[in-house]
């Protein structure tokens, strides 16, 4: 093991202030990689007894596969290679990952391997001291329960982890590493080294303290791995999953390029990854999109994924401007699944056809949406459910659009949208004024830009005065006529509770509250649900000041939690009041099918991709896409400032017949089954 040198080393320099160690420059990375998954007890015998260098790499290669994620250590802690530092598998007899890289190389086949870092059995069992420490003295994980040990990367593990890492990178050839489970308790450790440690950096227990020290100990552990892996390999890649959520600018020099892991049927679901992408591909960082092979999720040995959902997840990592990676688990014998692979095959066959029309691509939209989870917990497989509401909305509109935090410049979107609880600041205020006079429109809804404390809305443009919640929890949506072209006349339920405003003068009233003759009680009820319409007004519900529109109801979250249809439409009617020349539009195209729009800047040409894999929910949590899904006759107009020289169904480059108007180029698909990709040059 490393002296505490290192260590107190990497102590000292994230209490003077971190000084990042930047991921190298690279080229772009492969667009058709698998992660490589090995937790192997230690209870199985003959791991790698069937294992054959060259056929692994044969697999991979006739799938064409072109990137791979190797273990050197898994989630038990053991390692899968010839080591005098780690704890290697008892039951393994020849250098697994040596022959893995030096056969994949010679096969060119790009390679990263794996380590886990917080999940470690061998090390609790050898170190429970190690082990995170919750407030109340309980560890986190292993026995008796059934879940992963957390180790604590503030404890001496970090000197064994850079020790391994240091034998690691002097022993194989790799393109650089991808580290797992980089991750703090949210309510902090409490081992004797954590609570030392914010005891030295003037740090309390209390939530900002413990979120303050989370962040510095995996800045710290970032800093001594990139240092580690780039002595070795100066443009070596370097990954930290386990940390990618919305607001983390601050760790992004650790880190060489962004990946999602998004298992769609494992527990993150379809929205999870649209969300995600929108927001990863503003931060300036190549991306990967993970999915799996797998039905369900990691580790589901005879679960194996649908054809057609493979398809749709990776050709959507296309189609969003990321790369593809379907993760897999080697058997513990050591031979890949030749199903699996010519599963794999399929799908990458495809995307590799499509390579040519997504180097370098940049996705373009017209609308801005900053996230809820800057005030909210989130995770890396979940997302939040006003994030979930506006993410299938503006999907299934149709619309262009990427997820912000509050230091993107909102200068380039045309629309912005502050979802539900969106808390003010000074800051976010002035910005506000700067993109209104700039000619920018913006939709508030419910309690975003309503200050916590006073109860008080100090944006002026909103053109309203907060008066309190609702008068009832269960009231109805009027729209005035007109207002809403798309919404039938009716008296529309709101399923969440919302607020009260007033307007001020010159402030258009678009929606009003019908009040219910009470609501539902114990003491007081009507039929199954909730009580009818009892009495229509003219409380505001939807406001409309020049360019600033607010919805005192949370629609972003109810359209996630209640699924109303009528809550999209008024959100669809808001937006083509504000947007009435969107980048791109297909008039046709159902709401089960989306569309994108990637530019291409070196190549001066722009690829609009159509995706139609309907899905349907065949058990209680999971969403199957079976069979792709069949549109036919489609139009699609893509605005741009002079007409494209031609338009050409891609990869199959076949020309299409176009006509510009308008500022539109526009042309029309007669057939796509599942999806087709158009290229404008």
């Amino acid at each position: 093991m490393l002296s505490l040198n290192r260590r107190e080393f990497l102590l000292t320099s994230a209490a003077a202030g971190l000084a990042a160690a930047p991921a190298a420059p690279h080229s772009e990375l492969p667009f058709r990689q698998v992660h490589l998954d090995f937790h192997t007890s230690e209870l199985i015998p003959d791991v790698a007894a069937d294992f054959d260098a060259q056929e692994f790499a044969a697999t991979l290669k006739a799938a064409h596969v072109n990137s791979i994620n190797v273990f050197a250590k898994c989630h038990h802690g053991l390692a899968y290679y010839d080591t005098s530092v780690a704890t290697r598998h008892p039951a393994l007899k020849v250098d697994l990952l040596g022959q893995m890289v030096t056969a994949c190389k010679a096969s060119g086949i790009h390679v990263l391997y794996y380590y886990s870092l917080v999940w470690d059995v061998a090390t609790s069992r050898k170190h429970p001291e190690w082990m995170v420490v919750t407030r109340d003295g309980q560890n986190i994980g292993g026995p008796p329960a059934d879940a992963w040990p957390w180790i604590c990367m503030n404890t001496p593990y970090l000197d064994q982890v850079l020790a391994e890492n240091e034998e690691l990178v002097a022993k194989y050839d790799t393109d650089g590493a991808w580290y797992d489970i980089l991750k703090q308790h949210p309510d902090g450790c409490f081992c004797q080294w954590c609570t030392a440690d914010r005891k030295k950096l003037g740090l309390g227990d209390d939530a900002e303290s413990i979120r303050k020290h989370n962040k510095l100990v995996a800045q710290r552990v970032e800093e001594g791995l990139n240092k580690v892996v780039h002595k070795r390999f100066p443009n070596g890649l370097t990954f930290y999953n386990s940390r990618l959520v919305v607001g983390v600018r601050d760790e992004l020099d650790y880190y060489s390029h962004i990946e999602i892991e998004s298992l769609p049927t494992g527990g993150w679901g379809y929205t999870h990854f649209q969300q995600r992408v929108r927001y990863m591909r503003t931060l300036g960082k190549d991306m990967v999109g993970m999915t799996g092979r797998f039905h369900k999720s990691w580790g589901d040995f005879g679960g194996l994924k649908n054809q057609a959902a493979l398809d749709f997840e990776c050709l959507n990592f296309l189609a969003n401007g990321a790369k593809s990676c379907v993760g897999d688990q080697l058997h513990p014998r050591g031979r890949l699944d030749k199903t699996t692979y010519a599963r794999i095959g399929k799908t990458y066959a495809k995307v590799e056809a499509l390579e040519p029309w997504a180097r370098g691509t940049k996705a373009l939209a017209d609308i801005g949406v900053v996230s809820t989870a800057l005030f909210n917990t989130e995770t890396t497989q979940k997302i939040t459910p006003s994030d979930q509401g506006f993410t299938n909305m503006l999907v299934e509109l149709h619309h262009q659009f990427n997820v912000l935090d509050l230091a993107e410049d909102f200068r380039p979107y045309k629309v912005l949208i502050l979802p539900d609880e969106i808390r003010p600041s000074k800051e976010l205020l002035a910005k506000l004024d700067d993109y209104v006079t700039a000619g920018g429109s913006v939709v508030v809804s419910a309690e975003s830009l309503l200050d916590p404390r006073t109860y008080w809305f100090y944006w002026k443009p909103l053109g309203i005065r907060y008066q309190g919640k609702a008068k009832f929890r269960g009231e109805y949506m009027r729209a005035k006529p007109g207002a809403f072209p798309s919404l039938d006349e009716s008296a529309y339920f709101l399923y969440q509770p919302g607020h009260s405003v007033a307007v001020d003068d010159g402030t258009e009233i678009l929606a009003t509250y019908g009040h219910p003759y009470f609501d539902r009680a114990p003491q007081h009820f009507s039929s199954h649900k909730q009580t009818p319409l009892g009495q229509r007004t003219e409380e505001p519900l939807i406001t409309l000041r020049g360019k600033v529109c607010y919805i005192a109801n949370p629609l972003f979250r109810s359209y996630a939690q209640d699924g109303v249809g009528a809550y999209k439409l008024v959100v669809g009617d808001i937006l083509r009041r504000f947007l009435p020349q969107p980048a791109v539009t297909a008039p046709r195209l159902p709401s089960t099918a989306q569309i994108t729009l990637l530019h291409q800047p070196e190549s001066k040409r722009h690829v609009v991709h159509l995706l139609h894999y309907p899905m349907t929910r065949r058990a209680p949590d999971i969403d199957i896409i079976e069979e792709p899904g069949l549109l036919l006759d489609q139009e699609i107009r893509l605005r741009l400032a002079t007409p494209p020289k031609r338009v050409t169904l891609v990869p199959q480059n076949k020309p299409l017949a176009f006509r510009f108007e308008n500022g539109y180029a526009v042309c029309r698909v007669d057939r796509v089954i599942g999806h087709q990709a158009v290229c404008f040059e």
